[in-house]
């Protein structure tokens, strides 16, 4: 890789506060990463926000090609804002490399989802089994309406399927949106050039 162009990708990613990899590039010399960041919302966990960004970069210039975001939430109790606490606060701050799941098989996540791995927090409390996911059942399919909350449904307003042990939960509609604005770009695994940045 051009030693110009690595430095011009290191500058840009640090305008945002994230160093990002940098993915091969194609016949054109164009280079695309992708960066999910997780806006901590510290009024309301469960207001939070997931931004999706793709950018480009070719011939020394890069090109936002495009942004969403969603509604996450992350911890346990709407003021759940302390990372260091297990099965209750939400994510450590800091980077993060995702792995994206077409149908993950996991005791209680199952479907669309991106495994994030573990993280220490500020007092070194290792916080594990990190993910960005929703509540379905295996094969994204959504089970039956029954009394109570159900990991395999989302019920929310009806319950609040914002609240988690620590991962990231977004609806089951804007899980498969971020999945599939990741599958245009990239393929599934742990491409280096998406990472997931929480601050």
């Amino acid at each position: 890789m051009h030693a110009r162009l690595l430095t011009l990708l290191v500058a840009a990613s640090c305008a945002f506060g994230v160093l990002v990899a940098t993915p091969s590039a194609d016949a054109a010399g164009t280079r695309r990463y992708a960066v999910i960041t997780f806006q901590k919302n510290y009024q309301n966990t469960f207001r939070s926000k997931l931004v999706w960004q793709v950018f480009r970069v070719s011939g020394g210039e890069r090109t936002t090609l495009v942004r969403r975001e969603w509604r996450a939430g992350s911890g346990y109790f709407r003021d759940a804002t302390d990372a260091c606490v297990k099965n209750r606060g939400w994510l450590p701050n800091g980077t993060y490399q995702p792995r994206l799941f077409a149908d993950y098989h996991g005791n209680l996540i199952k479907g669309r989802a991106i495994y994030l791995g573990q993280k220490a927090c500020g007092n070194g409390t290792v916080r594990t089994d990190l993910f960005i996911h929703t509540e379905q059942g295996a094969h994204n399919t959504q089970c039956a309406d029954r009394p109570g909350d159900q990991v395999c449904r989302w019920e929310y307003p009806q319950v609040n399927d914002y609240r988690s042990y620590g991962c990231v939960k977004l609806s089951p509609h804007d899980l498969r949106q971020l999945y599939d604005a990741w599958r245009r770009y990239f393929p599934l695994g742990a491409p280096r050039a998406v990472k997931v940045v929480v601050r």
